[in-house]
């Protein structure tokens, strides 16, 4: 499996050429630092990684998602046991596909148990002790996509996540049009919608996803669960098709949609970066919501050309990315490849057996277009029209990037962080709404997460492979 430059990634997020977001000087002095030289690099190289999580005794645990396998690391990051690999038919197995792991009580951390719909049990030792079950089984599909923002346990031990809309089965194959049915999903939000057409030997279906999506909170002794915020999400089309063995979806993305990113606080609160104007947003425990003001962004305003470059751009590299897969009784063929994509690609979150109902009052509308037999053959998605992409480049690119250290302040990758010389810069925010300070990584480094008295991890990309970084702020 191919490990990609975490720098370039970031760098493109979505395509957007680096001259395209330049960033000019800014009115409000914010204080740059850089980061120390490594205290430790890990020996061993390591995949993408989906979260590291520092134990308290400075062990690192380091999800290796790219290999799809959990290890644990002792403080020098010179050796590691596995916890879980890619093996099957074991009590340590880490699953067919890429996962997520969630901070636990103490040092137990919990691996995603996509199959069983549950959690692995992992004690400080790195042991997989136990199963536990998730207040909602279903729900499960969505903890493992760092795309979605990462999952956490409040002080009450009720475990925070955000979830996805999903649209309805009913109808899906009951011919041109269907059964008109309606889109299901988190009450108080937007549905979905979509309508059927038929073509060549089978229905095609065109949904729009909601472009919002909940951020939700579940009790795990009274299984209920209650919505604590709305965000909004990279919005794209898709149409899906009846092939052999399944569906297959070829989504339609636009490559800079406005969208908001959350994380949770260690006091229950969350905290969700609204990108249309570039603001915090703060939702207590108890439900408050406190809005800071605008932060500094320097707004870059796209030309007609601009626009038509990004589009040319994200479709050359879906190209090259390849067929998403079937969504099916065989599963996606290429679900880790997407996971490590810079495209934000919500549907690969989505369980195999998706399903999607065109709402009442669809037959309305015009129909879709017909898939073409390149399109169904391949999967490929497609790109939206120029027209379609925002005047302005949003703050935000890619979901998930937010991180929060163990001062409770929250990193924010913004957009014109790829202009910003050698290495991404990261914005600092405090609880008042204020950037504080910017981080700027060295060049080839990402962001991989936080330890005490300041310790930060990297990321290390270069022709040896991918290393673990342990690093303070100067």
């Amino acid at each position: 499996m191919r490990i990609r430059n975490a720098a370039r990634i970031a760098s493109s997020l979505c395509l957007v050429a680096p001259a395209l977001v330049a960033q000019s000087p800014t009115a409000v002095q914010i204080p740059v630092r850089e980061l120390a030289p490594p205290e430790a690099v890990s020996r061993d190289s390591v995949g993408y990684l989906y979260g590291v999580r520092e134990l308290s005794d400075g062990r690192l645990l380091v999800n290796d998602a790219g290999a799809r396998r959990l290890l644990l690391f002792d403080r020098s990051l010179q050796s590691a046991i596995v916890v879980a690999d890619s093996g099957s038919g074991h009590g340590t197995s880490y699953g067919t596909r890429p996962t997520g792991i969630i901070s636990y009580a103490g040092d137990t951390t919990l691996l995603v148990d996509l199959g069983a719909r549950a959690f692995l049990v992992v004690s400080p030792d790195g042991r997989i002790v136990r199963v536990m079950s998730a207040p909602r089984p279903s729900d499960v599909s969505f903890m493992w996509n760092p795309g979605f923002g990462t999952p956490a346990f409040d002080p009450k031990g009720r475990l925070i996540y955000r979830a996805w809309l999903m649209p309805s089965m009913r109808g899906l194959m009951a011919g041109a049009g269907g059964e008109h049915g309606v889109a299901s999903g988190v009450s108080g939000g937007s549905g979905s919608s979509g309508h059927g057409a038929a073509g060549g030997g089978g229905t095609n279906l065109t949904i729009t996803p909601a472009d919002s999506a909940p951020v939700l909170r579940a009790d795990f002794d009274t299984r209920a669960v209650d919505t604590l915020a709305w965000v909004r999400i990279p919005r794209l089309r898709g149409t899906m098709t009846p092939i052999p063995g399944g569906m297959r979806m070829v989504p339609t993305i636009n490559p800079l949609s406005t969208i908001d990113d959350w994380v949770a606080l260690s006091d229950g609160s969350i905290a969700v970066l609204r990108g249309q104007d570039y603001h915090m947003e703060w939702i207590g425990a108890d439900g408050v919501v406190t809005s800071s003001p605008k932060m500094p962004f320097d707004w870059k305003r796209l030309s007609r050309e601009e626009k038509a470059a990004i589009v040319d751009s994200t479709r050359r590299q879906l190209e090259r990315q390849g067929p998403l897969g079937v969504m099916g009784g065989g599963g996606s063929a290429s679900a880790a490849a997407a996971a490590s994509s810079p495209l934000p690609n919500p549907m690969m979150a989505m369980p195999h057996t998706m399903p999607v109902a065109p709402p009442p009052g669809a037959e309305r509308e015009p129909p879709p277009r017909r898939l073409l037999p390149s399109d169904t053959a391949r999967g490929v998605p497609g790109v939206v029209a120029p027209e379609e992409i925002p005047d302005y480049v949003p703050p935000i690119l890619r979901p998930g990037n937010m991180k929060v250290d163990p001062q409770g302040n929250v990193w924010v990758l913004p957009s014109t962080s790829t202009a910003a010389g050698s290495g991404l810069r990261y914005d600092v925010i405090d609880r008042r709404g204020r950037i504080v300070q910017r981080v700027r990584l060295p060049i080839g480094r990402a962001l991989a997460g936080f330890g005490a008295n300041g310790t930060v991890y990297l990321t290390a990309h270069g022709s040896g492979g991918t290393r673990i970084e342990r690093t303070r702020i100067k």
